[in-house]
């Protein structure tokens, strides 16, 4: 087997080729893949993060997509599409994803027995661009997925659709319609059997909880939703699972059950290379050190964090990377390098339509100009942040910000 052929793509390769097939394949890539890189190289890129070759991922998927498509039949094709969607996703190659779901649209949109693969190439771009914060194309592409679903009848496709609609109002801030697009969606795959799809509405929904401080309800929710996965063997998902509850460990201040749970979620994502999980992942461990005052490390994992962000072109990890960056140079008293941090922070977050982040923003800028004596400007970022957490019913959060406005 070719040594730098992607491990996603070479495990799937017998169920769609035969053996001639594949001896053929198998020779084209010989002749067009990057030779191995000497010792000395290898050990130079062989980092922590396991980051794929971009270019040679694409030139696997591209040669292997024109290679079968006269070579098997058609609705094996569109399997193979699929499948190659899902790898290019997990691997952090979110333009190719596109690509490959544009070409599913293209050679199903005309074909009334193929309207639920159509549909949820839609629903699949229309997932990419929520992740690249592309609030509005997310949205046409969802729409036009739920239309196609309902066309056909396919509640658990408009289910689908609801669900990844509530995490857009969600990051948005709109929390009300958040919480009403995942109790719709939840109805609609009311199935024993569902295990999938209730899973990520579940997860859904301990996010919510979490966001506005009901954690013990979170934590329920992230509990269901994890017994579910494991059920199907779902690491993806499992990882996810392990980061949420993290998070609500770290807003109760359990730093400990935190890391412990951030952890699993980087195992179980080094072990299916999903990159964009191990970026989060980093950027929660980063804030948790920040927090028990150990800034090397902290300041280690928001770089590993950037850096994969930077990769998927994930603006609100960014975001996100900045703020705690923020916290850390006010910690080490480095006022002017915290206060570029926030702003910038602030700028993405307002960019993006993240009201939630931007709040959160906003908390920490303004005990960073509390503690340098900025009274005024402390008390602008506070009642911004305020504005939203009351918008959103964040009771912890409200009495946290009016207990800082409060005179002492």
């Amino acid at each position: 087997m070719i040594e730098l052929l992607n491990k996603s793509i070479s495990v799937i390769l017998p169920e769609f080729l035969d053996k001639n097939h594949l001896e053929e394949l198998h020779s084209i890539f010989n002749t067009i893949l990057v030779n191995k890189p000497d010792a000395h190289i290898d050990g130079l890129l062989n980092s922590e993060l396991r980051i794929e070759d971009s270019f040679n991922f694409r030139l696997q998927v591209d040669t292997l997509i024109t290679f079968s498509q006269n070579r098997i039949d058609r609705d094996k094709f569109l399997v193979l599409l699929l499948y190659l969607s899902r790898a290019a996703i997990i691997n952090g190659e979110h333009l190719v994803a596109v690509d490959i779901n544009e070409k599913i649209i293209a050679l199903t949109a005309n074909d009334k027995d193929l309207i639920n693969l159509c549909a949820n190439a839609f629903l699949s771009i229309g997932d990419i661009y929520s992740r690249q914060s592309n609030w509005q194309k997310s949205i046409e592409y969802i729409n036009s997925a739920s239309e196609l679903f309902s066309s056909v009848n396919d509640l658990k496709g408009v289910a689908s659709c609801e669900n990844l609609l509530g995490t857009i109002y969600g990051d948005l801030g709109d929390i009300n319609k958040a919480i009403e697009n995942f109790e719709s969606a939840l109805e609609k795959s009311n199935d024993d059997q569902n295990y999938l799809l209730k899973g990520k509405i579940e997860i859904n929904l301990g996010i919510v909880n979490s966001i506005i401080g009901s954690f013990d309800e979170a934590l329920v929710f992230f509990k269901r939703a994890l017994l579910n996965f494991e059920k199907i063997g779902d690491k993806n998902r499992l990882a996810e699972i392990h980061q949420n509850i993290g998070m609500v460990y770290a807003r109760k201040g359990d730093f400990t059950s935190a890391i412990k749970q951030f952890d699993e979620s980087l195992a179980l994502s080094f072990e299916i290379n999903y990159l964009q999980n191990i970026g989060i992942a980093y950027l929660n461990k980063s804030y948790v050190f920040s927090q028990i005052g150990d800034y090397a490390l902290a300041t280690a994992f928001t770089n590993k964090a950037m850096e994969i962000a930077h990769k998927l072109n994930d603006k609100l990890t960014m975001a996100e990377v900045y703020k705690i960056k923020g916290i850390i140079e006010r910690n080490l008293k480095s006022y002017t390098t915290a206060e570029n941090y926030f702003i910038t922070s602030l700028r993405l977050n307002k960019e993006s339509g993240n009201q939630l982040n931007e709040a959160e923003t906003n908390r920490e800028l303004g005990l960073l100009f509390k503690e340098t004596g900025k009274t005024l400007e402390a008390k602008e970022c506070f009642n911004a942040a305020l504005i939203f957490f009351k918008k959103v019913n964040s009771i912890p959060d409200v009495v946290a910000v009016e207990n800082l406005l409060s005179p002492k």
